[in-house]
């Protein structure tokens, strides 16, 4: 899907984050592409088109992207390292043993244990881990 700009600043300031040029990119890249990218993966993707994006702005936009709360940082456990997500919708995640490649699930329909009173919950992490079709078939 192909967001507008300000479909990018509308999400900024929901979020409470002011608008640069490097922010408006790398939202736009994780919203349109929705692969669960590493750090590296979003430096190189967009070093073509903006050459003097640096990785550690990557980092840092996405530190801050993260604790605002318009994407998250998945730990995942693999290799390459951290994952970066954005998402509309709440979702659980499945990672390929072998490949590392991280896919969406969805939660339609799933049930999940009572939290005990008292408790406020902020966010749900569900992750399978297992072997992709891809690798299966290999």
């Amino acid at each position: 899907m192909n967001y507008t700009t300000q479909d990018i600043l509308d999400t900024l300031a929901a979020h409470g984050i002011k608008p640069s040029a490097q922010r408006i990119v790398i939202l736009r890249y994780l919203m349109e592409h929705r692969i669960h990218p590493t750090v590296d993966e979003i430096h190189t993707s967009l070093q073509a088109e903006h050459p003097t994006l640096s990785r550690t702005t990557v980092y840092n936009t996405l530190k801050l992207l993260a604790a605002s709360g318009a994407i998250r940082c998945l730990e995942m456990g693999v290799a390459e390292g951290a994952r970066w997500d954005y998402a509309e919708a709440e979702h659980a995640h499945f990672v390929c043993t072998r490949c590392g490649s991280v896919t969406d699930m969805p939660l339609a329909g799933a049930s999940f244990p009572t939290v005990p009173g008292g408790y406020e919950v902020e966010s749900v992490a569900l992750s399978f881990k297992g072997v992709c079709p891809q690798c299966r078939e290999q």
